[in-house]
C-alpha cells in the first residue's frame, strides 16, 4: 500500500507508515484512559520476546534507544575513570549515553565491508580502565559480535550492542537481539518500526531484568508489576538512582500495531534495496559507487547507503537530487570531530574518514512505489551521465 507521489512531489529520505490500523491502536489506547506504562506495555515486550525468539523475559521497553543505551551503561556500572570503545562512525547518541555516566569516549576504526566496529582495531585500543565496547550495527548490518564477545571475555569486558539500525537482522540464522551481551533497539519515527519515540533494552541475563525496571523508572522496587495491570502500587522503596525514561500505552499499542506489519515491512525493504542494487551495478562497474556486499537475505535495512568512489561529488550530488525531487541523508559525520569529544582518545582511523565522505542516503520507505523507485533511480544515474 504505496502512497503515491506525483511527478513534482519530493520525495523523503523515510516515509514511516501509519495507516488505519495503526491510527485504531493509538485511538483505541487514548480511550482506555491508561497512558502510561500499563498492560500494553508490558504486552508489547512480550511480543518482542515473541519475535525474538526468546524463552525467557528479557525485553525491557523505554522511551528512546538513547535511554535504552543509557541504562545498558548503568547497568553495567559504567561511570567516571573507565573507557568505552565506541566507533566514530555513527549517529552520537550512542556516544552521549556512554559519556552520560561520565566514562570516557575511546574512538575505534571501522572495517571496510560493513562499516561497522573493526574487532582487531578495538583489541589495540584496550587498556586497565577499558570497561565495555559498544558495538553498532550499521544500517542493519550485523557487526562482528561473535569476535567482538571473544575479546571481550578474554579481557573481561562488557559489550552493549546498538541495533538501532537492526531490528529484524539475523546473523547465522539468529535473531540480533537473541544472543550476545546486552543489546539495545530504536524504534523511533523513521526506523524498521515506530512507537513514535521508543527503544527497548535486551540482556542475556534474565536476572537484569529487574534492575532495568528499576533503572528506567526512578528506581522504584515494586511498581511496574502494579503498573503492567493498570494499577498503582503506592507502597514502595527506591532502591537506587534511576530515571524516568519508560514507554506510555499510546507508544506501546502503536508498537504492537507495527510489529504486527514488521516481516511486511523487512520483505519490502529487502526488495527495494535489491532494486537499488541491480540498478545501480553499472555505476559501480564503471567506478563511480561502492554497493554493499550482501544479499540483503538476513538484513532488515534501516536505510539505502550508497557509498562514492569520489567524496568530493557528494555535494553536487545532493544538489542535483533536490533539483529533482529526491531527498538524500547523511549517515553519518564522525564524532571525533564534533567539539565535545575534541580530547577523547582515538586509534588511526582512515576508514572513518574515508566513510564519512562517501556515503550517501537515499529514499527508503516500508512501501514504496514502481514508479517513485523509478524517480530516485533516474536521478541518480543521470548525475553520473
Amino acid at each position: 500500500m504505496p502512497t503515491p507521489t506525483t511527478a513534482l512531489e519530493r520525495i523523503p529520505v523515510y516515509r514511516p507508515y501509519l495507516g488505519p490500523e495503526v491510527t485504531a491502536a493509538a485511538q483505541s489506547a487514548l480511550e482506555a484512559g491508561w497512558l502510561g506504562m500499563g498492560k500494553l506495555s508490558q504486552q508489547f515486550e512480550l511480543e518482542l520476546e515473541r519475535f525474538l525468539r526468546l524463552d525467557e523475559r528479557r525485553v525491557v521497553s523505554t522511551n528512546s534507544c538513547t535511554e535504552a543505551l543509557h541504562i545498558a551503561a548503568r547497568l553495567i556500572g559504567l561511570g567516571p575513570g573507565d573507557e568505552v570503545i565506541a566507533p566514530a562512525f555513527t549517529y552520537v547518541a550512542g556516544h552521549q549515553a556512554m559519556s552520560r555516566t561520565g566514562a570516557d569516549i575511546v574512538f575505534c576504526d571501522i572495517e571496510d565491508r560493513f562499516l561497522s566496529i573493526d574487532p582487531a582495531r578495538v583489541e589495540e585500543l584496550i587498556t586497565e580502565r577499558t570497561k565495555a565496547i559498544l558495538a553498532v550495527d550499521y544500517l542493519g548490518l550485523p557487526c562482528q559480535l561473535d569476535r567482538l564477545m571473544e575479546i571481550a571475555a578474554k579481557h573481561n569486558l562488557r559489550v552493549i550492542e546498538d541495533a538501532a539500525h537492526a531490528f529484524g537482522s539475523s546473523s547465522k540464522g539468529r535473531p540480533v537481539g537473541s544472543f550476545g551481551d546486552i543489546t539495545c533497539f530504536s524504534f523511533g519515527p523513521v526506523k524498521t518500526i515506530t512507537t513514535l519515540e521508543g527503544g527497548a533494552v535486551v540482556t542475556s541475563n534474565p536476572a537484569d531484568v529487574q534492575a532495568l525496571h528499576e533503572l528506567r523508572h526512578l528506581g522504584i522496587d515494586s511498581d511496574t508489576d502494579a503498573r503492567y495491570k493498570n494499577q498503582r502500587n503506592w507502597e514502595f522503596d527506591v532502591v537506587r538512582q534511576g530515571y524516568r525514561c519508560h514507554l506510555g500505552s499510546v507508544p506501546a499499542a502503536i508498537g504492537l500495531a507495527q510489529l504486527a506489519k514488521a516481516d511486511e515491512f523487512i520483505h519490502n525493504r529487502q526488495e527495494y534495496c535489491r532494486t537499488y542494487d541491480k540498478a545501480f551495478a553499472g555505476l559501480e562497474e564503471a567506478g563511480h559507487v561502492q554497493l554493499f556486499d550482501t544479499a540483503w537475505k538476513d538484513v532488515a535495512p534501516y536505510i539505502y547507503v550508497l557509498r562514492l568512489r569520489d567524496g568530493a561529488r557528494r555535494k553536487d550530488l545532493i544538489q542535483h537530487l533536490n533539483e529533482h525531487g529526491v531527498a538524500s541523508g547523511i549517515h553519518f559525520l564522525g564524532a571525533h570531530e564534533f567539539s565535545f569529544y575534541a580530547g577523547s582518545r582515538r586509534g588511526e582511523m582512515p576508514v572513518t574518514e574515508a566513510a564519512t565522505e562517501q556515503v550517501l542516503t537515499l529514499p527508503l520507505h516500508p512501501y514504496m512505489e514502481e514508479a517513485t523507485l523509478s524517480r530516485v533511480i533516474d536521478a541518480v544515474k543521470s548525475f553520473f551521465g
